[in-house]
C-alpha cells in the first residue's frame, strides 16, 4: 500500500460481545452434516465450516464463514468457552471477529451459527488456510482441532473471488455497525465512445446485514493507475437501488480514461470516503486482472446471471481493404446451454482501433424471436468501414446490450458526472431509466480472414446445388431472405474465344412482409486463383412478396481454356464485404431428355424444318416443335427473366437468321405444338450444312449473356 492509502480501514470494527441478541437456532440434523469436516468435542457435539468467502483485493484480503456447533448431546453447549482463529500454511494467526450479536449458549438438540470474518494477506490462498478452534483454559488457549477453507469451498463448488467488505458505518455514522456491503469485481472493459475512452467495470453489491440499505453519498469510486494517477468513476446502473438482505444486485460503474491507459499493466479500483482519496481507502480490488479480450471462435458465458447458461461467441470475422476503407464484418453468436428457455438481449456491435482512438458503429436489424429454447441459437451480423491502413491487429469488436426504456417528458441528468452521454436519465413525466448500451464482451480481430483468404477454391465450403447459402452475412443482407444457386452453365463462343457461364439464383422471402430483392455481388474463382466477376441481370424486381420466390441471373466471361470443373464461388454485399464462399462446378447440358431453364424444363419431343423459296431467291424455313415445357418449382417470373434465341448458322457459323421468344407474355413458349418461322435467307448464304442452336439469353450491362441449350439438325 502506498502513503496515499495510510489510515487504511477495512472493517476495523471491534470483535462483538456475545450475547443472548436475536440467535437463530436450528434443530439438529445428523444427516446434514454427512461427508463435512468437522472438529469433535465429544461423539455427538462437533463444529463444521459452512458458507465461506475468501476476497482479494488490490493488496489485501479477506475470509468470511459461518462456523457451525452441532449439539447433539443432552445439555447445553456454551460457546463462550471457545475462541476462533485463522491461521496459514506458515502457522501466522489472523483474528477472528464475530460480525454478528449472537447467543453463546447452543440448546440440547440444536445448531448454533457464528458467522466471522479475518482480515488476511490478498495472496492466501483457499488451500494454504484453515479455522483454528481452541478453548480458553484459565486464559490460556487449548488447541482442539482445525477445519480446512479449502474443503469447505470445494464441497459448497466456491472458488476465491475479488471482492472488499465496505463498513458503512466508516462513511456514516447513521448506519448500524453490521451495515456491512461487499463489492465483488466482475468483467471490466475499455471502449471508444463518443469520442473518448471509457473504461466500465462491472460489480456485484450484497447486503451482508439484516436490514435494507442504499449506499451512502459519502462514498467515492476512483480508478488509480501504476503511477497513482486516479480517474474518477461513477455508478452507471444500480447506484440509488435499494440493497435487499443477502441480495446480490449487478451494478457498473463507468470512469474517463487517457487513450494512453494501458488497463492491463496495473489498475486498481478504490473504495473512499469523498474527498478523502488520497488519505484513507476502505477497500480496493485490482481491476487489471478483470479485462478480458476474447479471440474469434473462443465462447465465454454472457455476463449476466439473469442468463446462466447463455454463451456468446464471436464466431466469424473478415476484413477487406477496399479503395474507400478497411472494410470489416464479424458474426457474434449466442447459444443456450441451459434447461430452460432465455430471453435474447438486444445486442449492438463496435469495432474500434485500440491505437488510434476510431470506432464505428453497427446494428443488426434482422428480425428475430425473443426467446432461445434449450440448445437454440441465434447469430448478431455486424459490419462497418475505418479507415484503410489500420492493421487488424489493433482492432476489436465491442459487443453492447442496449437495455432500459426512454420516458416522455423533459430529460434531467442524474448526477453521474457522466462525460460520454452513456449516463442515466429521468424523465419528467414518469421517471424511467433510458436506454443505456452496457458492453458485454470484446473480441480481439487479430486473425480475422482477409478478402483473399476467404476467395480462394481451398478456403471455399462444400456445396450442394439447390440449397440455401449458409451466408456470413450482415446486416445489409436481409435475414428473412434465403439465396441458393439453382442453376449453372456454360457455354463457348466461337467467334471471340471466350466461355460464358450462366447462373441463376433463388431468393426466398421467408418473412411475413416485402421485403428489397438485396444487391449483392458474386465472383467465380478457379482452383488456379483466377477471379471472374459476375454480372448480374440488368433490370430486376424491386420488391419479393412474403412466402415467395423470385429468380436472378448472373453471368460470367470466362478463357476458352477454362474447364470450370473446379470453381469457387464468392458472394458479397454491397459494400463488397464476403459474405460466403462455396465450392461448386457448371452443369453439364444432357444430350437427350429435357432441358432445364430454371424453374422450367423443355424436352424437344420432335423437331422438322421445311424450307420455301421466294421470287425475290431468298429461302424461309419454318420450325415444328414439338415440346414439353414444365414448370419445376412455383417461382415468380417476369419480363425480366430470360429467353430463348433461335438461330440458324450455316457450316462457317455464320448467323443466317433469327427469332427469340420468351417465357412470359403472347409469344411465351409453351407445351404442344409450335412453329418458329426464319425467312429472308439468300440462297447465296446457303450450303449442305445448316442448323439451328437454341440459347438462353440473359441480358447484362455487358450485353447479352448466351448459353448453348441445343442443337437441331437441318
Amino acid at each position: 500500500m502506498t502513503q496515499q492509502r495510510k489510515m487504511k480501514r477495512l472493517l476495523s470494527r471491534t470483535a462483538l460481545m456475545l450475547t443472548a441478541a436475536s440467535f437463530l437456532t436450528l434443530p439438529l440434523a445428523t444427516s446434514a452434516f454427512a461427508g463435512k469436516e468437522g472438529v469433535f468435542l465429544s461423539d455427538s457435539v462437533y463444529f463444521t465450516l459452512d458458507k465461506v468467502t475468501l476476497s482479494s483485493g488490490a493488496e489485501d484480503g479477506s475470509l468470511r464463514f459461518s462456523l457451525g456447533l452441532n449439539n447433539n448431546s443432552s445439555s447445553a453447549v456454551d460457546f463462550n468457552n471457545y475462541g476462533v482463529k485463522v491461521i496459514d500454511a506458515s502457522g501466522t494467526s489472523y483474528t477472528a471477529k464475530l460480525t454478528e450479536k449472537v447467543t453463546a449458549r447452543v440448546k440440547a438438540g440444536e445448531t448454533g451459527t457464528f458467522k466471522f470474518t479475518s482480515d488476511i494477506p490478498a495472496n492466501l490462498t483457499a488451500g494454504q488456510l484453515k479455522v483454528d478452534i481452541f478453548e480458553w483454559n484459565y486464559n490460556a488457549m487449548h488447541d482442539i482441532g482445525a477445519l480446512s477453507v479449502q474443503a469447505a469451498m470445494d464441497e459448497a463448488g466456491q472458488s476465491a473471488v475479488q471482492q472488499v467488505a465496505i463498513n458503512l458505518q466508516e462513511l456514516d455514522t447513521t448506519y448500524a455497525d453490521d451495515a456491512v456491503v461487499t463489492a465483488q469485481l466482475g468483467n471490466s472493459y475499455k471502449v471508444f465512445k463518443d469520442g473518448a475512452w471509457v473504461v466500465y467495470t462491472d460489480l456485484t453489491l450484497e447486503n451482508l446485514s439484516d436490514a435494507t440499505l442504499k449506499l451512502p453519498d459519502a462514498l467515492e469510486l476512483n480508478l488509480q493507475d501504476n503511477k497513482g494517477l486516479t480517474y474518477a468513476a461513477q455508478f452507471l446502473t444500480g447506484s440509488g437501488q435499494s440493497l435487499l438482505p443477502q441480495q446480490p444486485l449487478k451494478t457498473t460503474i463507468q470512469a474517463a480514461v487517457p487513450a494512453s491507459l494501458d488497463a492491463s499493466g496495473g489498475l486498481t479500483l478504490l473504495f473512499s470516503p469523498k474527498g478523502k482519496v488520497k488519505t484513507t481507502v476502505l477497500g480496493s480490488l485490482n481491476v487489471a486482472k478483470s479485462f478480458v479480450i476474447g479471440k474469434i471462435g473462443e465462447g465465454s458465458p454472457y455476463p449476466d446471471e439473469d442468463l446462466d447458461g447463455l454463451q456468446i461467441t464471436t464466431s466469424w470475422a473478415a476484413t477487406s481493404q477496399q479503395s474507400d476503407g478497411l472494410h470489416l464484418q464479424a458474426n457474434v453468436t449466442l447459444k443456450n446451454n441451459s434447461d430452460g428457455i432465455l430471453t435474447i438481449p438486444n445486442l449492438t456491435g463496435s469495432f474500434q482501433a485500440v491505437r488510434s482512438s476510431v470506432a464505428v458503429a453497427s446494428a443488426d436489424n434482422a428480425t428475430r424471436t425473443s426467446y432461445l429454447s434449450p440448445n437454440e441459437s441465434t447469430t448478431f451480423r455486424f459490419s462497418g468501414i475505418l479507415p484503410a491502413g489500420l492493421s487488424t491487429e489493433a482492432l476489436q469488436l465491442v459487443v453492447m446490450e442496449k437495455s432500459g426504456t426512454a420516458g416522455s417528458g423533459t430529460q434531467t441528468s442524474a448526477g453521474t458526472g457522466n462525460e460520454t452521454g452513456t449516463g442515466t436519465e429521468t424523465s419528467a413525466g414518469n421517471n424511467k431509466q433510458t436506454a443505456t448500451a452496457l458492453p458485454v464482451s470484446i473480441t480481439t480481430l487479430a486473425g480475422a480472414g482477409s478478402g483473399g483468404e476467404v476467395s480462394t477454391y481451398a478456403a471455399a465450403e462444400e456445396y450442394t446445388i439447390g440449397t440455401p447459402f449458409k451466408l456470413n452475412a450482415n446486416n445489409l443482407l436481409d435475414s428473412n431472405i434465403d439465396i441458393s444457386l439453382v442453376e449453372m452453365g456454360m457455354s463457348e463462343s466461337e467467334d471471340f474465344g471466350f466461355k460464358t457461364v450462366v447462373a441463376k439464383y433463388k431468393l426466398t422471402n421467408k418473412g411475413t412482409t416485402s421485403v428489397s430483392l438485396p444487391d449483392f455481388q458474386t465472383e467465380l474463382t478457379s482452383s488456379e486463383g483466377y477471379t471472374y466477376t459476375g454480372a448480374r441481370q440488368t433490370t430486376v424486381a424491386k420488391t419479393i412478396a412474403p412466402n415467395t420466390s423470385y429468380v436472378l441471373n448472373y453471368s460470367y466471361l470466362l478463357p476458352g481454356t477454362e474447364q470450370a470443373d473446379k470453381l469457387a464461388l464468392n458472394l458479397y454485399d454491397a459494400n463488397r464485404l464476403a459474405v460466403g464462399s462455396y465450392k461448386t462446378a457448371v452443369q453439364p447440358v444432357p444430350k437427350t431428355g429435357p432441358v432445364s431453364l430454371y424453374p422450367f424444363s423443355i424436352d424437344i419431343k420432335q423437331a422438322n424444318v421445311s424450307a420455301t423459296y421466294s421470287k425475290d431467291q431468298s429461302y424461309a424455313y419454318r420450325l415444328r416443335l414439338d415440346l414439353d415445357v414444365k414448370r419445376q418449382e412455383q417461382v415468380i417470373t417476369d419480363a425480366n427473366f430470360s429467353t430463348l434465341a433461335f438461330e440458324v448458322v450455316d457450316s462457317e457459323g455464320r448467323l443466317l437468321s433469327s427469332k427469340t421468344m420468351g417465357f412470359t407474355g403472347e409469344q411465351k413458349i409453351m407445351s404442344g405444338i409450335q412453329f418458329i418461322d426464319f425467312g429472308s435467307i439468300k440462297s447465296e448464304q446457303l450450303n449442305t450444312d445448316v442448323k439451328i442452336n437454341l440459347y438462353e439469353v440473359v441480358t447484362t450491362p455487358n450485353g447479352d449473356s448466351k448459353r448453348l441449350i441445343k442443337t437441331l439438325e437441318m
